[in-house]
């Protein structure tokens, strides 16, 4: 998280590469996702930024969808471990417990891991911010059981989630609404 957040107004009167830079991660490893959405300027709040967000991610087609989720770390996998994760992903994982796990909960993650994404053709996403450890393995476990399009529907929906807390560690949320100004 930066040691201080931008405020709405610079936002707004940010360059499409300024906007890339500063937002192209809040879908993991997605600029695209922020390319779309800089076009939305200007934004009346933070929610403005993140619905802007959602909506983009609502609109794709299933293909687009998990095309997202595969962008998406295992948890707790091998990037984590190798120290390779994307700061925010790692103060996420962290957030979640997944850095302080046993030996024989690595391994179950590991495993239920390589399940799901041997059925399903991506890592599972869970906001790990909402989560601890233990409610991350029980809904894996879970999620296992649903279908294909449940599941690129539930993973989009947690990515959202992910995004929206992304976006309200950059923007201050506190700063004046655009309203009045438009």
């Amino acid at each position: 998280m930066p040691s201080t957040q931008i405020p709405l107004k610079k936002v707004n009167k940010m360059t499409y590469e300024e906007f890339i830079r500063c937002f192209g991660n809040v879908v993991e490893h997605c600029s695209l996702c922020a390319a779309a959405v800089w076009r939305e300027r200007p934004f009346h709040d933070v929610q403005h930024i993140a619905s802007s967000f959602g909506d983009f991610i609502d609109r794709l087609p299933t293909s687009g969808k998990e095309g997202i989720l595969r962008l998406h770390p295992d948890l707790a996998g091998r990037l984590a471990q190798s120290g390779q994760l994307t700061s925010e992903s790692t103060r996420e994982q962290r957030s979640a417990g997944l850095d302080k796990m046993s030996e024989e909960e690595r391994q179950r993650m590991s495993v239920l891991n390589k399940r799901y994404k041997d059925k399903f053709g991506f890592p599972f996403v869970i906001c790990a911010r909402e989560n601890k450890k233990d409610a991350i393995l029980k809904g894996l476990e879970e999620r296992l059981e649903n279908s294909q399009l449940t599941e690129a529907i539930t993973g989009a929906n947690e990515v959202k989630k992910i995004c929206r807390l992304r976006i309200l560690d950059l923007v201050n949320s506190d700063s004046q609404s655009t309203q009045s100004s438009l």
